[in-house]
């Protein structure tokens, strides 16, 4: 493919060639100029690094021009004779183009806005008036001063020479997008000027040297073209330094030197062969002559204003340098101190005679010495540092003390680049300081000394290894702030904190990582450590004695190992994690952080954040499990459970819903929900069987909750149910009080109100605990739930069977698991039963097809 491409360029090449050499030259100067167009295709094409608009606009004239010159060379040879208005056409056409062309390119030029002053406006304007007067001039004067004027030629003369100087100027001034203007400005002038020269051969085609001249034209537009493209598609326009403020931009360009000593030397060439000026061509003269006259008074006023301004600076640079508290130095190229500014007499009692003329590193710390001249050598070879901060160094001052400073450089000495370094000397020993005090601040505890948990986790990082993390949680500290006062709290936590410090060995870290908590870490192994946390806890329970009192504080102890691919602050978190595991527990134990624990408490933390707001949800619903007559297996009663069918976590039964809506204080609303949703259903299901009654499990808060006691009377009246047709049960933990394990006198007053009311309680699960019959007489219980799941003793159940029949109580026997099970409560006169042979926990649906099952037997 590659090589096809070539024999088509290199025939079409050859083609082009041909056909140049047998065209008239001004016909072959438009087909060249015509080439242009491809140019500009591929800039209209082409993703420019630059503007859009510039490349778009500078292809659009550029295609113009090609167009033009194209459209010229076939009048040339279609129309060699025809004229518009006495202009030949094949002049005309690029004439009238020309105006076009300068519509395109003088906005892409001017752009972006270029800001200046009055005075660089002044000589933005005088140096396009000086280029535009030296283009028209040579032509005017080789051409039009013998009277031979011709109009088409003269118009695009004056236009062509006044868009192309405008354009040149504004590349050379321009400050922003520089880099690309100063390649798309001359590019897009030339382009005018070989259109200009086009315009005026084919104007005067009898002269001689026109066709030359018309194919040199051609010739620069297509340069133009190649300049154009670079300018608008490969260079970015900012690429080069932008001119310092008050400079000249075009300082460092030919100008006006260029036009004015080509102008000269055509004056001479027409003067020496005959020639003379005419009055318009020694007005363009003179008017080159002022505009560059005034142009170089007005560059010598803002010349002095830039140099006032320096001076200005110097003198501000000056004062800088002698009141700056950082000391400034010069050295050569062996790293000699030449110069030091005079804060170092002020700030490090330097002396010129003490420095001048030394090697710099004879004044740092021996230590130092090797790093500060490795540095100030990679810095003097244009190095760039390693970071961006200053290299500390300790140097010795005036008086022979080593002081800390902070070194930096800022290259060389303006007046000796590359063979001198300025080095800058700050004195950073107040800012040590305040950074040691800043770290201990950060890393210590300011109420007890101790590390906090920054420290602590600081501490676990500069001393990696095996170990074990101990977190202690201080209980009764608020109650002793409540009792005594915060600063008898204060004290007591700032002794907690000298005893932690004084019981644990030399190598472990005490530490404070919250307002209770204490921690340790050790190094020790895992028997170690657990029995250091023990003699911890003893250490930190015992009393307190402060201000004539004495306090007792309570504790806990969670442990978590340590390795050294666990990070710090992990290895923290997991022995909290054991604290709060344990928390639940008695005072003075002690836990290891295991995975099944912290998935327990996730567990707990996921329950409570969702718990809320899972009635309105539906999330919570309702199963019954019928109780029956076990004689006749008839359902007598049925028992409503809740449970929570979470969407993350699957069912959580009423064992662990219930305690953990007390806990939030939502037991009310749940216990409310239940209430509702059951009595709505028991009348139906008392058409049914009209004995049935329906038991809800309650705790003892919610018993003594005068809004629960409320509700309850509204369900009964809104659901027209006796009373005796709902059971309240209370499990046996929730019975006894656990100061003295006997019931509180409040719920058995509860239980009172609520017989007089007609409503049945029952205690649930009788057997798991210490309750004793005995202590049932004072409760005005009315049925009793034992608990078989642990499956007693047959001589025992037939007991309690006994016994709670003589105290009056109607006994269920719950948590039947075989027909054994029924064999044996059957036995020891147990009437009624619950469990999985007589019926699972059911929904609604499925209870009420086994009532009517059981209604449909009863009546055959």
């Amino acid at each position: 493919m590659a090589v096809r491409r070539m024999a088509i360029a290199a025939a079409a090449t050859a083609a082009l060639v041909a056909a140049l050499a047998l065209l008239p030259a001004a016909a072959a100067a438009g087909l060249i100029a015509a080439c242009s167009g491809v140019v500009a295709v591929a800039m209209a094409r082409a993703r420019p690094a630059g503007p859009r608009f510039r490349a778009l606009a500078l292809a659009g004239g550029l295609m113009i021009t090609a167009l033009a010159a194209a459209a010229s060379g076939v009048a040339v040879l279609a129309a060699p004779g025809a004229k518009v208005d006495g202009v030949p056409l094949p002049a005309e056409i690029p004439l009238v183009s020309l105006f076009f062309v300068a519509l395109f390119f003088l906005p892409a030029v001017l752009r972006p806005h270029q800001r200046r002053d009055v005075l660089g406006r002044l000589r933005f304007g005088l140096d396009a008036l000086g280029v535009t007067a030296c283009l028209i001039f040579p032509p005017w004067l080789l051409l039009f001063d013998d009277d031979l004027r011709r109009g088409g030629a003269i118009t695009a003369l004056v236009f062509g020479g006044g868009a192309a100087a405008t354009i040149a100027v504004a590349g050379v001034h321009a400050v922003r997008h520089r880099a690309a203007l100063q390649w798309c400005a001359p590019g897009a002038a030339l382009a005018l000027i070989g259109l200009t020269a086009m315009v005026i051969a084919n104007d005067f085609p009898w002269v001689p040297n026109a066709a030359i001249g018309a194919v040199a034209a051609a010739v620069a537009i297509d340069a133009a073209a190649v300049l154009l493209w670079h300018g608008a598609v490969r260079i970015r326009p900012d690429a080069g330094p932008i001119p310092p403020a008050g400079s000249e931009p075009s300082a460092g360009f030919p100008l006006l030197t260029l036009p004015m000593l080509g102008s000269a030397l055509v004056a001479l060439y027409h003067l020496i062969n005959g020639g003379r000026m005419g009055t318009a061509s020694i007005v363009l003269a003179v008017t080159a002559i002022l505009a560059v006259a005034a142009r170089e008074w007005v560059s010598a006023i803002v010349l002095r204003r830039h140099a006032d301004h320096l001076t200005d600076q110097g003198n501000r640079l000056r004062s800088l340098v002698f009141g700056s508290a950082d000391v400034a130095m010069i050295l050569d190229a062996d790293l000699a101190v030449r110069w030091q500014s005079p804060a170092a007499a002020r700030q490090f009692g330097l002396s010129d005679q003490d420095v001048l003329g030394r090697a710099v590193t004879a004044l740092v710390h021996p230590g130092q010495a090797d790093a500060v001249h490795a540095y100030l050598t990679d810095r003097l070879a244009d190095v760039p540092p390693p970071g961006a901060a200053g290299l500390p160094v300790r140097l010795r001052d005036g008086f022979g003390h080593w002081r800390e400073t902070e070194w930096t450089t800022s290259g060389g000495d303006p007046a000796e680049p590359g063979r001198t370094l300025v080095v800058h000397v700050r004195d950073a020993g107040n800012e040590r300081d305040l950074e040691r005090a800043l770290r201990q601040a950060t890393h210590v505890d300011r109420q007890t000394g101790l590390a906090n948990r920054p420290g602590l986790c600081r501490a676990g990082e500069l001393t990696p290894g095996a170990g074990a993390m101990i977190v202690i949680e201080l209980g009764g500290l608020t109650a002793v702030g409540d009792v005594h006062g915060a600063e008898v709290a204060e004290v007591v936590l700032a002794e907690a904190a000298r005893r932690l410090r004084t019981a644990v060995p030399e190598a472990d870290v005490p530490a404070r990582v919250g307002e209770t908590r204490l921690a340790v870490l050790t190094r020790s192994g895992a028997v170690r450590a657990h029995l250091l946390a023990s003699r911890l806890l003893t250490t930190l329970t015992a009393p307190y004695e402060a201000a004539g009192t004495v306090a007792h504080l309570s504790g806990w102890a969670g442990l978590a190992d340590l390795m050294p691919e666990t990070d710090i602050d992990e290895v923290i978190r997991r022995a909290m994690l054991a604290v709060r595991s344990v928390r639940s527990g008695p005072p003075g134990a002690v836990e290891w952080y295991d995975e099944q624990m912290e998935a327990r408490l996730l567990r707990r933390s996921t329950l409570e954040q969702d718990l809320p707001g899972a009635v309105d949800r539906g999330e919570l619903e309702l199963s019954y499990q019928p109780i029956v007559e076990l004689e006749s297996r008839r359902p007598v009663g049925v028992e409503a459970l809740p449970a929570w069918r979470h969407p993350v976590l699957g069912p959580v039964p009423a064992a662990e819903l219930l305690p953990l809506a007390e806990e939030l204080g939502l037991l009310g609303h749940v216990a409310h929900w239940a209430l509702h949703q059951s009595c709505r259903l028991l009348p139906s299901w008392r058409r049914r069987n009209d004995t049935l009654w329906l038991a809800l499990n309650v705790r003892p808060r919610a018993l003594a909750d005068a809004g629960f006691q409320a509700i309850l009377q509204t369900a009964v009246e809104l659901y027209q149910l006796p009373p005796s047709s709902l059971v309240l049960e209370i499990s046996e933990q929730d019975l006894l009080d656990v100061r003295d394990g006997q019931p509180p006198a409040d719920l058995a007053a509860t239980l009172g109100r609520l017989r007089a009311d007609g409503i049945r309680t029952a205690v649930d699960n009788f057997g798991a605990g210490p309750t004793s019959l005995s202590r049932l007489r004072i409760l005005p219980i009315d049925q009793l739930k034992i608990d078989l799941s642990g499956r007693p003793d047959d001589a025992v159940v037939e007991v309690t069977v006994a016994l709670g029949r003589r105290l009056g109580l109607e006994v269920i026997a719950h948590g039947l698991g075989s027909e054994e099970d029924l064999e044996t409560v059957r036995a020891a006169g147990c009437r009624l039963g619950q469990g999985a042979p007589l019926g699972r926990p059911m929904p609604a649906e499925h209870l009420e097809a086994l009532l009517e099952r059981h209604q449909t037997r009863r009546r055959g």
